[in-house]
């Protein structure tokens, strides 16, 4: 495939997304911003898992996206509802999925009831790490889109390493590019986005050695800077969510030009 044909699908891409977002364009201009509420975070990002939930594609491919760095036994901080965990407890591995919310370890553990490699308990990366996790002989720690949610970065990446054995792998997702923080960044509560230099030098920090970091959607970066600082939207609309379901075998195109930005970053670091 020749690189203006890469190009040529991407414009596709972003123009398919672009028309997606015009009604609510019209909308917002038209009834101007929504009314908040103290519950909106929690109730954002719950709608968030679940549109997320459906989209099957996309979800795996964002599982492909570390799946070479994960081993045997497995801690996953920040399950959710369990929408990467699904692939997760494949190839025969241990998975111990782990989440803050109450109500999200109530559906990890109806989910994941016949599954015996499967343990659902709390991974709080506000506090020090569990003695359960830390002698659990982890060999890969897996976290997405969780990091960004936590005000002291260093002190969750630093609990995170001790749950790890000597050799073991940090695979991380975190929002990128700080300009694309918008309203739906703060409904959901997240403190920041990142760039590459600053999370490697975190990553350093926290006593990791970094082997890979990398962009991950491109595609998406005008839609979500459309919806969060021009819409000034603070949720994530199905109809797009959708669409980027359907798009992922287009998407999947990154990898031939290795893009050089996207809405996300993938980090696999490793603890010496």
């Amino acid at each position: 495939m020749t690189i203006q044909n890469s190009v040529r699908i991407i414009r596709t891409l972003l123009t398919a997304y672009f028309f997606q977002l015009v009604p609510g364009w019209l909308t917002v201009m038209m009834n101007g911003d929504k009314s908040k509420s103290t519950m909106q975070e929690s109730i954002t990002l719950t709608q968030t898992l679940t549109n997320l939930a459906e989209l099957d594609r996309y979800n795996y491919w964002l599982y492909e996206q570390i799946a070479e760095a994960v081993g045997q036994r497995v801690l996953e901080v920040g399950s959710g509802t369990g929408n990467i965990t699904q692939f997760l407890v494949t190839s025969g591995r241990t998975v111990a999925a782990t989440d803050v919310v109450p109500n999200y370890r109530r559906i990890l553990e109806e989910a994941f009831a016949r599954q015996l490699n499967v343990t659902v308990g709390e991974f709080n990366l506000d506090k020090a790490a569990p003695d359960e996790y830390t002698q659990g002989g982890f060999d890969t720690v897996v976290c997405l889109n969780v990091l960004e949610h936590i005000e002291n970065d260093l002190f969750a990446l630093q609990q995170m390493r001790k749950a790890l054995t000597v050799g073991g792998k940090l695979a991380l997702l975190v929002p990128s590019h700080q300009f694309l923080y918008g309203e739906f960044d703060r409904a959901v509560g997240h403190f920041r986005r990142y760039d590459r230099k600053g999370l490697h030098k975190l990553l350093e920090r926290a006593g990791f050695v970094v082997r890979q970091t990398k962009f991950f959607s491109m595609a998406a970066m005008l839609p979500w800077f459309i919806n969060g600082r021009v819409l000034k939207r603070d949720y994530l609309p199905p109809n797009q969510a959708d669409l980027a379901n359907r798009l992922v075998p287009l998407l999947k195109l990154e990898k031939l030009i290795g893009p050089p930005c996207g809405i996300s970053l993938i980090a696999i670091a490793e603890k010496p």
